[in-house]
């Protein structure tokens, strides 16, 4: 039998997520000056995990832009407005207000 707060876990996640490691920063939308640089953990179309020794508070507004490697010297940048839904010890689980997906290539 599965576990009832396993399944309503998995559903509440329902995309796909993919362990990528993505160069970020991440800007609380109420303080302009402060920006974190960190990397993903993982990365879904509605968020995203980022490791950090200083978790965000719970419903911060934040804006995150990602950099992604096009080949060995270009990289392009997506930058997404979002909120901490999770802080964690090792990191933040931040829910994008933007809709579009991640695909596998």
């Amino acid at each position: 039998m599965i576990n009832q707060e396993s399944a309503l876990a998995q559903d509440r996640r329902g995309l796909q997520r993919f362990n990528l490691r993505l160069q970020a920063i991440l800007q609380q939308l109420r303080d302009q000056d402060q920006a974190l640089e960190l990397y993903t953990r993982d990365i879904s179309s509605d968020g995203a995990y980022l490791y950090t020794d200083s978790p965000l508070p719970l419903d911060s507004d934040v804006e995150l832009t990602l950099y992604l490697p096009l080949g060995e010297i270009t990289k392009s940048k997506i930058t997404v407005d979002g909120r901490v839904v999770r802080a964690e010890r090792d990191g933040v689980a931040v829910r994008f207000d933007s809709r579009y997906s991640f695909t596998p290539a």
